[in-house]
């Protein structure tokens, strides 16, 4: 086990350390805790338990992506597949895509999966091109279900689409290890291509 695996700060001067985790690192604020994690595509700060600490400095929540934002384009393509995507019963599956970032380009690959109406699965590993990982809910509205939460512990970007056949819904979240934040989809994309995005934008600012 590494030593670094995880660290922990307490905030008590500026500026605030490098971290120093090789996963990710809780930080003590006067805002309460906070955990951080860096990725190759983005480095981020949340707050996971809010209360009054006096006598150390304050600490923003903070998203940077450190790659361009994806062309909204990819997400046309996924909602097209996910409305094809079907079974013998007529009803819309549920479809696993993953945003593949090679450093020149993005790419939206369909691993191969297990599929039914209510429940997708990945039996492959991870890989560690991927940026975004999304999967379709058909006909239902976009949100994450427990499944959801027990199957994305990674440091990853989350997303799901739903309603595919009417209005297109999206939702994205960031996700540290089991602590989650939503994200707006511009956050990721330069456009939202006419999906309804339904994350709502609470704490977590946008650094340039």
């Amino acid at each position: 086990m590494f030593a670094n695996l995880v660290t922990y700060h307490v905030h008590q001067s500026r500026p605030l350390p490098a971290n120093d985790a090789l996963a990710y690192q809780y930080i003590l604020a006067a805002g309460g805790v906070f955990v951080r994690a860096e990725t190759r595509f983005w480095t981020a700060t949340l707050p996971i338990a809010r209360c009054e600490i006096r006598g150390l400095q304050p600490l923003q929540p903070q998203f940077r992506l450190k790659v361009p934002r994806l062309p909204h384009q990819l997400l046309a393509q996924v909602l097209a597949d996910a409305r094809r995507v079907g079974g013998g019963d007529g009803r819309l599956h549920e479809a696993l895509y993953r945003f593949q970032h090679t450093g020149e380009r993005v790419r939206v690959v369909k691993p191969a999966q297990q599929a039914t109406a209510t429940r997708v699965s990945n039996p492959g590993g991870d890989d560690p091109t991927t940026i975004l990982e999304l999967h379709s809910h058909g006909r239902m509205e976009a949100f994450f279900s427990r499944t959801d939460n027990l199957d994305e512990q990674g440091a990853h970007i989350y997303g799901v689409i739903g309603q595919v056949d009417g209005a297109p819904e999206i939702r994205l979240r960031l996700g540290l290890y089991g602590y989650w934040q939503p994200l707006p989809v511009t956050f990721l994309f330069d456009g939202d291509d006419g999906f309804v995005d339904v994350t709502r934008q609470k704490e977590l600012r946008h650094a340039r």
